[in-house]
């Protein structure tokens, strides 16, 4: 049986880059992580790209969209319903989607370049279906970009190349992911995919 995403409804036609952020919508997180999700969202208005996110008033989305507004940027917020009511103020665009598996293949359709930052079990499904859809698509040139402080994503990386040893995925298929430890190194990764983006015949 072939399994396909659902084409977009949504008409978000540009030519800028669109950055996903996946992010912790919890509050007590450690200061140096809300910095480097504000510097993350920073760049992204800077630079002129548009951030599509998770679009709820919470954790380390708020830090990003906050920035990424103060920057100038263009927000998507994807947003299901049942979380309409914490909606941030911050979208410039609001999409509305029926749940949480809706709002995924929304936003993987969307996406040019995925973010990881700091998060749990919700951060996690989206990034394994994420690296999931680029793989089993094929979405040549899109890449995952996971910021890692403190380690905090170590045993992920770790099980990804355990799977590839023991021949459950192909050693290739963690080639999509860029893993970074600081801010600055977050950064210059997405300053390369954005000029990669720029220049793509």
């Amino acid at each position: 049986m072939t399994m396909s995403k659902p084409r977009l409804k949504h008409n978000i036609s540009d030519t800028t880059m669109r950055v996903v952020v996946y992010c912790s919508a919890a509050e007590a997180l450690p200061d140096h992580w809300r910095e480097g999700a504000a510097a993350i969202g920073r760049w992204i208005g800077e630079r002129g790209a548009t951030l599509v996110y998770g679009g709820v008033n919470a954790g380390l989305m708020t830090e990003t969209a906050a920035a990424a507004r103060a920057a100038g940027a263009r927000i998507v917020g994807v947003v299901p319903v049942r979380r309409s009511n914490m909606a941030s103020s911050l979208n410039d665009i609001q999409i509305s989607v029926a749940d949480l598996n809706e709002r995924k293949a929304t936003m993987e359709l969307l996406g040019d370049v995925f973010v990881v930052l700091p998060g749990g079990y919700g951060t996690l499904d989206e990034f394994a279906s994420t690296f999931a859809y680029i793989n089993f698509t094929k979405q040549i040139g899109k890449h995952i970009v996971i910021y890692n402080p403190d380690g905090i994503f170590d045993p992920l990386m770790t099980q990804l190349d355990l799977m590839a040893e023991a021949g459950l995925m192909k050693p290739a298929s963690s080639d999509v992911i860029i893993a970074t430890a600081t801010p600055a190194q977050t950064i210059a990764q997405l300053d390369r995919l954005l000029y990669i983006h720029n220049n793509h015949d």
